[in-house]
């Protein structure tokens, strides 16, 4: 379940709870979910002016005010909405956004990842934990054999890897909330739901293969 914050309407315009409560009402209408580069960069701005607020009171984390869900809720989505994910959509084979390990938890141990993301431009799965993220990685793929990417994510800090030789994982792109906005046209380059980013996906599971068969 989506938990919606109440920001001030003067806030921030593109607020991404904002964004993702005007799709609910528009859905009737018809009207088609787009996040545009532009627009994505804009709403990343402002999850991370957001996030500050948690970096200026340690307390949050460190007391555990702030729990898993909360970091998903609260950033991870969001800034999936930033990245052209369009959190409300439900299809035929089921939302485009899936957060599995927090709705189905008797299902944790099967090794699903906690959020998969799953649309006409590829699959990408998530895993969220608390900050600090620190050293931990991603050490054991095969729980993740059917996603072209991954993505281990505090919000504070973003690991994302690919499978590689033998399934190891590799890492391909790294950084922290500060570097969201410098990096954002490579943040965009591998994870946003357009064409682009299955691209980037789609080269990257070739490499795999190329390694893997030599």
């Amino acid at each position: 379940m989506i938990l919606f914050s109440s920001f001030k309407e003067n806030q921030c315009s593109l607020n991404p709870f904002k964004l993702i409560k005007q799709e609910i009402e528009n859905f009737d209408r018809g009207q088609i979910f787009m996040v545009t580069k532009q627009k994505g960069r804009r709403m990343i701005e402002e999850i991370v002016e957001r996030y500050r607020f948690v970096e200026n009171n340690p307390e949050l984390i460190n007391k555990r005010l702030l729990s898993e869900q909360d970091i998903t809720t609260k950033f991870v989505l969001p800034m999936l909405a930033a990245l052209n994910w369009n959190v409300c959509k439900i299809g035929e084979k089921g939302p485009e956004v899936h957060e599995k390990a927090f709705r189905e938890k008797i299902d944790v141990n099967k090794g699903l990842p906690d959020i998969i993301l799953k649309s006409k431009n590829g699959m990408v799965f998530v895993e969220v934990k608390r900050p600090p993220l620190g050293e931990r990685k991603i050490a054991n793929l095969e729980r993740y054999r059917d996603a072209d990417i991954i993505a281990l994510t505090s919000f504070e800090d973003l690991k994302v890897y690919t499978r590689y030789k033998k399934n190891k994982p590799k890492l391909r792109f790294e950084c922290d909330f500060e570097s969201y906005i410098g990096e954002f046209d490579q943040l965009w380059h591998i994870l946003s739901n357009t064409d682009e980013g299955k691209r980037a996906r789609a080269a990257y599971k070739a490499t795999r293969k190329s390694c893997t068969s030599t």
